[in-house]
């Protein structure tokens, strides 16, 4: 009985997600009501792409390990992981289930995969995915496209700072150390 009671409240709280996601991409943005459902809906597909992405790395890291050991036993390999248009994320109230179209999902999360395994360089899964979050932009009337993967670009700038010398150009001694 709890498990189907758990289940009903998953169904439930999916279609919900899948609402209001529907009904800000629906939205008129000039609307005083329609711009808060876009802001929000822009807000919960950024965490949700970061999200998928790194579910997509966690998920290869899995994958090429259950493959691999599949090989060496002989056995069939098994189904690559799939992405979910559905992911919990945190909010300021907690725990929020979000909904991002399944296309979108699949592409973000293969190129997660990708990255994790060395398919893709750090700079071109932030433009590929970019490319995404832009195209999920447009279809929320977004005014300005959210930025997808500010953890990622965060590393690559810390990475190319590190390269020896300071913002003036300047050596400062933190290499070769």
């Amino acid at each position: 009985m709890i498990s189907l009671f758990g289940r009903s409240k998953k169904d439930e709280a999916r279609k919900k997600a899948q609402a209001e996601y529907e009904e800000a991409r629906d939205a008129d943005p000039a609307s005083r009501a329609g711009h808060a459902l876009t802001i929000r809906a822009g807000a919960r597909a950024k965490a949700h792409v970061d999200k998928t992405f790194i579910t997509g790395a966690e998920k290869a890291v899995v994958y090429d390990e259950m493959r691999a050991i599949a090989i060496v036993k002989g056995e069939e390999k098994p189904e690559p992981p799939k992405a979910s248009e559905y992911q919990v994320i945190k909010s300021v109230n907690g725990e929020l289930l979000t909904y991002l179209p399944l296309p979108y999902a699949e592409r973000i999360f293969k190129l997660g995969m990708r990255y994790q395994t060395i398919d893709i360089t750090a700079e071109q899964a932030v433009e590929l995915v970019q490319q995404v979050a832009d195209q999920i932009s447009l279809e929320l009337q977004l005014k300005e496209p959210f930025v997808a993967l500010e953890f990622l670009r965060e590393e690559l700038k810390q990475a190319s700072g590190e390269s020896g010398s300071g913002e003036d150009g300047q050596d400062d001694g933190s290499s070769g150390r």
